[in-house]
């Protein structure tokens, strides 16, 4: 009995227990909300609404408020004056995304413009304002937990976002002639479009330096604070910016960029301009200019005569320590009352002469003399001048060989120029060739009977050694570099040829010189296959770059020389325009070209090959 007594006792004081929290007043449905943050956009945002887009929009993002039980509250943007409002009662507000739901809100520049203006701020007016969201789940309302300023600038003027065009980014240097106006640059990008109402747009380029951090990533530019900045072509109205060489190298110099012989890295933009609104650019270009130098040499000497765009270049002593940009020479033969002058880039804009009317073996340069280099006696020439220190140095113009390697030689270059085996012929403008013997123990190139002093100095020496690669067969060559050429692999007679064709790269090339064949299919001899060098009949080599032979030969059939028995050994095509004309020698090419063309008549000739003079005579 007493324990259904207990059991019955225990149900009543639970059934009171229920219906007295029941009367406490916190019903079922009541609930609370867990505290959240603001996420963006980030606290001292400066939002500029433009005009001329006012579908663009911008979001604001928070994190969720969670329900105590299961309601999901709504949210909504409020925002106050900064200093003189309060967010208890807010300047305006919006609903978020979802009709509320979303812990986002997306709002167009022209709401929240049409939401400052019903509030008398004025149009253009920047308002500093506080935001956060409240979320309201019907029983409870909270604030974030968390507040952000932001700045708006209501729709005055505005101008639609553009993007560039070209130069396209790139760290490839564009190589420029500092002196140069008559080439440029072109830098373009798309049309900005104003707003109605707001004034023409004007266009303006802004240049920064290209940095990096420690760690080698860039450094965004600040282009408020510009290297320089220039308006765009027409006074500012077209979306192109075309300027000259010349231009860019004197902004850059002006702003302390005055070292030519290191690439300028920038980076570019542009800034569109409608009133009082300025619209960037969302990219930003990189653009690196290389300030290159580039010097000719009209004269009567060529055809056409005394033309900057059409005159031979001269070669640009690159090496460090004055030489880039400063100095440059030539190898060239020249005819007794000739004349040239020197001009800096292909137009007589900054031209070179004497400073006096006699020319001499060197002396000062003068800027736009009237003064012409004159020449009195034929011969090849060396000929140099220094656009930094303004002087020019005109002397005798030869190549030889000197070291170890080379026999009677033993590294003194005054037996180089007083042996006949030891020199090199000036075949071409810049182009010399050898026949020498050699064996191991170094060696190099050297255009003078003595050693050079040092230093960049347009009437020194100029030995060409070893780049610091180590330099092999057809490759570069370094002005009096300290590195021998590497030695030849099997002793003997080789063909060396010193190539400065190409200006920014002096070069060698060196093959054997033990043999030379006639290949083609205008030799009527037994044995001899067509274009078949292992068959084909080898020359006599007669000393001082000659080689000779006496063929049978077809009429009017093409032939080439080849100083090997397989293709892809050296060879020698024609460069006469092939001519097949008897007992005149005509000229050869090294670096491709056609076949030679036996002569009209089929019969029995003799062929000399003088590779010093480059030349082939068939009689």
């Amino acid at each position: 009995m007493k324990k259904i007594i207990y059991i019955l006792t225990s149900t009543a004081l639970l059934f009171t227990a229920c219906k007295k929290a029941d009367l406490a007043g916190n019903d079922a449905t009541g609930e609370g909300l867990v505290g959240f943050t603001l996420k963006s956009p980030v606290s001292s945002t400066n939002l500029k609404l433009n005009s001329a887009v006012p579908n663009n929009t911008i979001d604001f993002t928070w994190g969720a408020a969670k329900p105590g039980l299961t309601t999901a509250p709504t949210y909504k943007v409020i925002m106050a004056l900064k200093t003189t409002g309060s967010l208890d009662a807010p300047l305006i507000s919006f609903t978020a995304n979802n009709s509320g739901k979303d812990t986002k809100l997306t709002v167009t520049y022209k709401q929240l413009d049409d939401a400052l203006a019903a509030k008398s701020i004025a149009a253009g007016a920047s308002t500093d304002l506080v935001w956060s969201v409240q979320a309201d789940n019907g029983d409870v309302k909270i604030l974030a937990t968390n507040s952000f300023f932001i700045t708006i600038t209501r729709f005055q003027n505005g101008t639609a976002p553009f993007v560039l065009l070209g130069p396209s980014s790139s760290l490839t240097p564009l190589a420029m002639d500092p002196g140069s106006t008559t080439n440029t640059v072109k830098f373009n990008w798309t049309k900005s479009i104003p707003a109605t109402g707001s004034p023409a747009v004007k266009y303006s380029v802004y240049f920064a330096q290209r940095k990096l951090d420690a760690q080698g990533a860039e450094i965004t530019p600040d282009f408020t604070n510009p290297l320089f900045s220039i308006a765009s072509d027409n006074t500012g109205n077209d979306s192109l910016l075309t300027i000259t060489y010349k231009a860019i190298s004197d902004s850059l110099n002006a702003h302390g960029l005055t070292n030519l012989s290191v690439a300028a890295e920038l980076k570019w933009t542009v800034a569109a301009t409608s009133g009082t609104w300025v619209q960037w650019c969302d990219y930003v270009n990189t653009f690196v200019a290389l300030r290159e130098v580039r010097m000719y040499m009209p004269g009567s000497y060529t055809t056409p005569s005394w033309d900057p765009p059409t005159a031979p270049e001269l070669v640009r002593d690159l090496r460090a320590g004055g030489g880039i940009n400063a100095v440059y020479f030539t190898y060239v033969y020249l005819i007794a009352g000739t004349s040239f002058k020197v001009t800096q880039g292909r137009a007589w804009d900054v031209n070179y002469g004497p400073a006096t009317t006699t020319t001499g073996t060197g002396g000062a340069l003068q800027l736009n003399s009237s003064n012409n280099f004159n020449i009195t006696t034929t011969g090849v020439y060396r000929f140099s001048v220094d656009r930094v220190n303004m002087t020019y140095d005109l002397r005798l113009g030869r190549m030889g060989f000197v070291g170890g390697a080379v026999p009677g030689n033993n590294w003194t270059p005054a037996t180089t120029f007083t042996d006949p085996l030891s020199q090199m012929t000036n075949f071409a403008r810049d182009r010399f060739i050898g026949i020498v013997n050699l064996n191991a123990g170094g060696w190099k190139m050297i255009d003078n009977n003595s050693w050079n002093g040092g230093g960049v100095n347009i009437t020194d020496t100029r030995s060409y050694g070893a780049t610091t690669d180590g330099s092999g067969n057809g490759t570069s060559l370094l002005i009096n570099g300290p590195d021998n050429l590497p030695d030849v692999a099997t002793a003997g007679r080789y063909r060396v040829i010193w190539d400065g064709a190409d200006v920014n790269n002096i070069k060698y090339l060196y093959n054997s010189a033990s043999q030379m064949r006639v290949v083609g299919d205008g030799i009527n001899q037994a044995g001899v296959n067509d274009w078949d060098p292992a068959s084909s009949p080898q020359m006599t080599y007669a000393g001082n770059g000659k080689w000779t032979i006496t063929l049978t030969l077809k009429a009017g059939k093409d032939i080439k020389f080849l100083a090997g028995s397989a293709w892809g050994a050296f060879d020698y095509e024609d460069n006469s325009g092939q001519s097949n004309a008897t007992g005149t020698p005509r000229k050869m090419v090294w670096d491709g070209n056609n076949n030679f063309k036996t002569p009209a008549a089929a019969g029995t000739y003799t062929i000399t090959l003088d590779e010093l003079a480059q030349t082939v005579t068939i009689q």
